[in-house]
């Protein structure tokens, strides 16, 4: 079940017309949910991200320049 509230703010035009192009929303409600959805799944990311720490790579950038020149010559992304 979906709890929903209206209210009423002051919301800044240029930017809202900014976040309707770059979310590929029409309406303000169509943005705000859209904007709210990718606020909490940066989060989600970064906690995750955070969670899973770091890989320490003993690579110099030639080295790292030549393992992704192997990558496009054999096909992978």
């Amino acid at each position: 079940m979906v709890s929903m509230m209206k209210t009423t703010v002051e919301l800044d035009q240029k930017l809202l017309r900014q976040a309707k192009q770059a979310l590929g929303t029409q309406t303000i409600k169509e943005t705000i949910h859209a904007s709210l959805d990718e606020v909490v799944r940066r989060r989600k990311l970064q906690t995750l991200a955070d969670a899973l720490g770091t890989i320490p790579l003993d690579l110099t950038l030639p080295q790292l320049q030549a393992q992704r020149k192997k990558r496009t010559k054999d096909g992978a992304p």
